[in-house]
């Protein structure tokens, strides 16, 4: 990795205490000396960004306005929660289903257990939803219990990096694994960041280091959420075709975007996909992507390659 010459800038760092959307929360900003102080302020207001994020859309939590829409049959939501929706909406039909936020009674069943009581044994579908643009209506069955969990943190992260734009051209904000990575690690001296993709089956090893700038990368994997439940190991990535934790023959899935919202959602779907499926949809929609089955054995997509730092 080559480094460039650099001016005297500051590293501005922030980690969080507990766990926030389920996950821990870092962010960087690289600025200029004059500019520590804005940005010590910005990464306080991203974390209570995030803090504020959670309480109002989480499954986990009652009474906030996830739970509010869950509990009826719609009405006048939020801009925040209209935007969501939309956006999950999208992603809905783009992935053919694959992404699917009405999988909460299959977590519930799962034993991923969240806020909800009583819920509904039959699933309702998502394109049931539906949205009113022009008054920010959204309606739907009482009986459609909608998961922000697989959208959420891409989405938040997305709204995180509008806000810092503005003021800051070098960042960097992972979520537990969706990360946005604008400009480049200047405190080092380098034009781009260095991402080393995990190997949940061989820890000390990577399959790849990742130069990127100006992007959002994502890992989704069964590495992070399991469980055992009646002797059978359970994981939070449902397969809407079953209902059932995924029977997908990979331990995680990379993917390289724009947003951070659409890595997530696109590293879920090749996920649910399977390896060969996966791989060669990736390479079909020029997706960079990283694969890595339960054998541990990474695979790359074409699309990947010219992001692979080669020593």
């Amino acid at each position: 990795m080559n480094k460039n010459t650099s001016l005297d800038w500051c590293s501005i760092t922030k980690k969080s205490q507990e766990k926030i959307m389920g996950t821990d929360i870092f962010c960087e900003i690289i600025c200029e000396p004059e500019e520590r102080g804005l940005a010590k302020k910005a990464l306080e207001e991203a974390f209570d960004f995030f803090t504020s994020f959670e309480k109002r859309f989480s499954r986990f939590k009652t009474h906030n306005e996830l739970w509010e829409l869950n509990e009826s049959e719609g009405g006048k939501v939020s801009h925040e929660l209209f935007a969501l929706l939309k956006t999950a909406r999208q992603y809905f039909y783009e992935t053919n289903g694959l992404f699917d936020p009405s999988i909460l009674p299959a977590l519930e069943s799962e034993g991923y257990a969240g806020a909800y009581q009583n819920i509904p044994g039959e699933k309702q579908s998502f394109s049931d939803l539906i949205l009113d643009t022009i008054n920010e209506t959204a309606t739907k069955p009482q009986g459609l219990k909608i998961d922000l969990g697989g959208i959420g943190k891409g989405f938040a992260v997305d709204m995180l990096v509008a806000t810092l734009s503005k003021h800051f051209d070098h960042f960097l904000i992972d979520a537990g694994g969706d990360i946005y990575l604008r400009g480049a690690n200047k405190k080092d001296g380098y034009s781009f960041w260095a991402i080393d993709i995990e190997n949940p089956l061989e820890k000390e090893t990577s399959p790849a280091t990742l130069l990127l700038r100006d992007t959002a990368v994502a890992t989704s994997g069964i590495n992070r959420r399991s469980w055992e439940k009646d002797g059978e190991q359970k994981h939070h990535i449902i397969d809407p075709h079953t209902q059932k934790s995924s029977l997908s023959d990979l331990v995680t899935v990379t993917v390289i975007a724009p947003e951070t919202t659409r890595a997530d959602i696109l590293a879920k779907t090749l996920f649910l996909k399977g390896k060969q499926a996966g791989l060669t949809f990736a390479n079909t929609e020029h997706i960079p992507a990283v694969f890595v089955d339960q054998t541990g054995k990474a695979f790359f997509s074409h699309a990947m390659k010219p992001y692979v730092w080669k020593a």
